[in-house]
């Protein structure tokens, strides 16, 4: 078997636990303020530069819990700009574990199917100096997957966390405290790290392969606009109509209590209720308001497919809501404010986009 070819692995750091320090008289992490520090950190992990050649760029400390959409566009820009380095085999993106998933959604989405080389997001729970800490671990496995699958050609955003290899678009945060934090509940892993190697979930993955006839065009406006609400018995819709009214919210997404169910039941409900159940709330909006209703489901592994869904799912995509079908919830509000943030506003359109498959985040 020959040798693998060392690859040159850009390290973009972009904050997280990973890239972070302990203060031990405020008994919490904190940004580091010495850059150099952290970078020398990394560069002390032996096995990075075995692996590959390593450079490190800070773009930005931050904790993930204070990541916006503007932040999805400046490194997707960042990225985009630096993709056409021939010098640069592949990437990888520390990220703080809170909205890992989202910026794994919003880059796929961003960046497109042009892409030419294997973006790897990973972070930790541990931060790196800490005794016991996985950051090492997964700055290992993160080098480690972007050199082979830049080897192999793989090119899609991907979350590599503890031993395990994901699709970015299909990933979510299974545990707070868990050393395996992420997971794609709907679909298959991508890889497994072993002692002997990366076992590649290939079938997967040809699909994915660097086509050197796709061209990297940047889409990476991003709405925010949207109200996402967790159903629960009992709510009534009527208290988002002064938000509604506001002419401020540009779409809804509506979590539902199974597979794209919402209730069916009328009210019991004061004069001044305009909606007295939430069929004639979806109707109202999409047909009078003309804003887009996404009936999605919050469960792992869920999906709000209308074919398998029950008597109430199916009545709220009668009454106008637009199925999420098999998107996670979180990339179901990445895709809407995508999708509205590049310039679409039409609900039919809306819809179409939004059973588009992408990036393999849907289908």
């Amino acid at each position: 078997m020959q040798k693998m070819k060392k690859k040159n692995i850009l390290i973009i750091c972009y904050g997280g636990t990973i890239v972070m320090i302990v203060d031990r008289k405020r008994k919490s992490v904190v940004e580091a303020e010495n850059i150099d520090d952290i970078k020398e950190a990394i560069n002390q992990i032996p096995s990075l530069n075995e692996k590959a050649n390593i450079d490190i760029e800070f773009l930005e400390k931050k904790d993930s819990s204070n990541v916006s959409p503007k932040d999805w566009t400046l490194l997707s820009k960042y990225i985009a700009e630096k993709h056409s380095d021939k010098k640069i085999d592949g990437f990888v993106v520390t990220h703080g574990t809170n909205t890992m998933a989202y910026t794994a959604s919003a880059l796929s989405l961003s960046l497109g199917r042009g892409l030419q080389k294997p973006i790897i997001i990973t972070g930790s729970q541990l931060p790196l100096e800490e005794y016991g800490t996985d950051a090492r671990f997964n700055f290992e496995n993160a080098i480690l997957t972007a050199s082979e699958a830049a080897d192999k050609d793989y090119a899609e955003v991907m979350i590599c966390f503890s031993d395990v290899i994901l699709r970015g678009n299909r990933a979510v945060k299974v545990s707070e405290s868990d050393f395996k934090a992420f997971n794609t509940p709907a679909f298959p892993q991508l890889g497994w790290i072993r002692s002997t190697g990366i076992i590649w979930n290939q079938a997967i993955l040809e699909d994915f392969k660097a086509n050197i006839n796709n061209i990297l065009r940047l889409k990476n406006n991003f709405c925010e606009d949207i109200i996402s609400i967790d159903l629960i018995p009992g709510q009534n819709p009527n208290m988002l109509n002064k938000l509604i009214n506001s002419n401020k919210c540009k779409g809804i997404i509506l979590k539902s209590h199974g597979a794209g169910s919402v209730p069916t039941y009328k009210f019991v409900s004061n004069k001044r209720d305009k909606y007295k159940s939430y069929l004639e709330f979806i109707y109202g909006i999409t047909h009078e308001k003309k804003i887009p209703v996404i009936v999605a489901t919050k469960f792992l592994g869920g999906n709000a497919y209308k074919e398998i869904n029950d008597e109430c799912a199916v009545e709220a995509i009668k009454n106008g809501a637009i199925s999420g079908k098999d998107l996670t919830d979180v990339m179901t509000e990445v895709k809407l404010m995508w999708i509205l943030g590049n310039g679409s506003d039409n609900i039919n359109e809306i819809k179409r986009k939004l059973h588009k498959n992408y990036v393999g985040e849907i289908g």
